[in-house]
């Protein structure tokens, strides 16, 4: 058995997963993508580097269409970000000069 299988073995048994206690933010994708983690080691009682890869690149997906969502939206309705109009055109300004 490998390290991380004996790692989540542990955090099954004990049930001490928290990251949050850690201090990382709730909302964090690491939270969600070690909490899949766990899951899929409790429905097959094994994990691979290969379903982990599978797992973190599905992650990635996810991640990268709602960072397109946000960047469309802030193209399309820039008035819902107020402080940020200001910051983008003084950023264009500097890098014109």
């Amino acid at each position: 058995m490998s390290r991380v299988h004996n790692a989540l073995r542990r955090l099954e048994h004990t049930g001490a997963f928290s990251l949050s206690s850690a201090g990382v933010d709730p909302e964090h994708w690491l939270l969600a993508f070690m909490e899949d983690l766990l899951t899929q080691f409790r429905a097959s009682d094994d994990i691979s580097f290969e379903a982990t890869q599978r797992l973190l690149q599905r992650h990635e997906q996810a991640f990268l269409k709602d960072l397109d969502t946000a960047r469309r939206m802030y193209r399309t309705y820039p008035h819902l970000f107020p402080g940020e109009g200001s910051q983008q055109m003084a950023w264009s300004k500097a890098a014109q000069a």
